[in-house]
């Protein structure tokens, strides 16, 4: 049976293009929003850009993206302080990643019966003298090449070496990009017992920095990752201490459990709450963004959601491919969001990782930029070359498989076996999908395309033809393997822009 299906935004795309034409933004947020912040300009010096630069060059995207610090309204990524690019500052191939968290035998068997505890690593920076220096400055550059303003780095201890991370990227942006800042985002889960003072000394420390993220007029963005599991009283008595101490906090919660926010919409100029990254984080962004503006919320911040799946727990959701991400973008961009808030730049214990890795390689990071360009300009940006970004497992995905390890349980909507490409199109052409010997195509218009065709066992490639030309052609690197060793839930990626890596 043929199967084939295409998303067509280019009538959305045509429109909003056409209101920024006449100096309307489609999507800017009604009067009264709290949030904002101002714009920043500056230039990136040093190796870590001069590496992402040649890494990502021009041509690597079909667009010209965003940049730190041009937009009144940020795009914020969750930094995970426990995996960095190297862990010990040895090669990748005798790190840590390498000799536990990617085998399944690791940390002596701990996540073997969910196949180990990882699937894929960050793609490493260049080999320097003072390698953890190096790499949190490449980290800077990579986030910055896209448009990400803001690192909010998960403070999980007071004190050792997990509470001098948030430091260390601050000392990180101002190097590598003066447009850069850090947010500290507390983590409640983690610090169940922090006292006031312990939380408003760190606090008053963090904010003498340069680099620390900040408000329009000048507020010190604390956004508490799981806020709820102090009562309002706490937050109220905090805000007050740093207002007294003469460093006023923009308080921004981030609820995983948000059944009791009403309490708290009174101390925060904006909410945001931690998703999982199922095809359905769209709608579900929707109804929060509807619920925060209803309750009293001045703003309310999307939270997006390339992938989803822990082997630590055997729990995954279905991303649909790009679907998690870009949906919950565009719930952002259509229902007026202050801002976007990532999750993650980097917890790959739950694959929720955007930053360039070695399965996923730039295919979440591409799109995504397309997205931040559209949603901090309130226009989807002009495609200027052909090319495409593909998306699919490197396996049929069997949760129930016994024969792998443990089942695994799915979150969210049901599991699919699908390949996707996205691709960007200068003009009408055809799209091509082969996928365990079958072809599907479909014609298109130009703008962004969304196609995908049912996963099947061995090679996987795609195409776009135009007037009879093939103008990108892609085989994918990953193999759609019919006796996989292990349980892995993660899409893999590829570009035809950037040499079909």
């Amino acid at each position: 049976m043929r199967h084939n299906r295409i998303i067509v935004i280019a009538g959305a795309l045509a429109f909003a293009s056409l209101l920024a034409a006449c100096g309307v933004s489609a999507t800017e947020p009604q009067p009264g929003h709290g949030f904002r912040t101002s714009l920043r300009t500056g230039t990136p010096t040093g190796p870590a850009h001069t590496f992402v630069a040649a890494e990502s060059p021009p041509d690597a995207l079909a667009f010209r993206s965003s940049v730190p610090g041009d937009s009144k309204r940020p795009v914020i990524v969750h930094y995970f302080p426990t995996f960095p690019l190297t862990i010990g500052g040895r090669d990748p191939d005798k790190d840590y990643y390498a000799q536990h968290y990617l085998r399944r035998d690791g940390e002596n068997g701990k996540f073997a019966a969910y196949g180990g505890m990882l699937r894929e690593r960050p793609l490493p920076g260049p080999k320097a003298a003072k390698q953890k220096k190096s790499d949190l400055r490449v980290e800077v550059a990579r986030a910055a090449r896209i448009g990400i303003d803001v690192f909010g780095v998960d403070l999980l201890r007071l004190n050792g070496k997990l509470a001098e991370m948030p430091h260390a990227l601050l000392d990180a942006a101002q190097d590598a990009d003066p447009r850069f800042r850090v947010a500290i985002e507390p983590d409640m889960s983690s610090m169940r017992k922090v006292t006031l003072d312990e939380l408003a000394e760190y606090l008053l420390n963090f904010a003498r920095h340069p680099a620390a993220f900040r408000t329009a007029d000048g507020r010190l963005v604390v956004m508490p990752f799981r806020a709820e599991l102090r009562p309002p009283e706490f937050w109220k008595a905090l805000l007050d201490r740093m207002a007294a101490a003469g460093e006023p906090v923009a308080f921004i919660p981030i609820f995983i459990e948000p059944k009791g926010m009403r309490q708290y919409a009174d101390l925060s100029v904006a909410v945001t709450r931690g998703v999982t990254g199922d095809a359905g984080a769209g709608e579900a962004q929707r109804t929060f963004g509807r619920r925060a503006t209803t309750i009293g919320y001045p703003a309310w911040i999307a939270t997006v959601t390339p992938q989803d799946s822990r082997a630590k727990y055997g729990l995954a959701a279905e991303a649909e491919g790009s679907m998690s991400l870009t949906e919950a973008f565009k719930a952002g961009i259509d229902g007026g969001a202050s801002g976007v808030h990532v999750m993650t730049w980097n917890d790959y214990s739950e694959a929720t990782e955007l930053q360039p890795s070695t399965a996923t390689r730039f295919a979440y990071y591409d799109i995504a930029a397309y997205y931040i360009a559209w949603f901090k300009t309130g226009a989807p940006p002009v495609i200027e070359r052909d090319g495409f970004v593909g998306l699919h497992r490197r396996q049929l995905f069997r949760p129930g498989n016994r024969a792998l390890g443990k089942p695994w349980k799915m979150r969210g909507r049901p599991r699919v076996d699908i390949v996707e490409m996205t691709a960007f199109l200068t003009a009408p052409a055809e799209l091509a999908i082969t996928s365990g010997g079958q072809t599907f195509r479909q014609s298109a218009p130009a703008g962004l395309q969304r196609f995908t065709a049912p996963a099947a066992v061995g090679p996987v490639s795609m195409s776009i033809v135009r007037k009879g030309k093939v103008v990108a052609r892609c085989r994918s690197p990953w193999k759609i393997e019919a006796e996989p060793d292990r349980q892995d839930p993660l899409y893999a990626g590829f570009s035809s822009l950037r040499g079909c890596n």
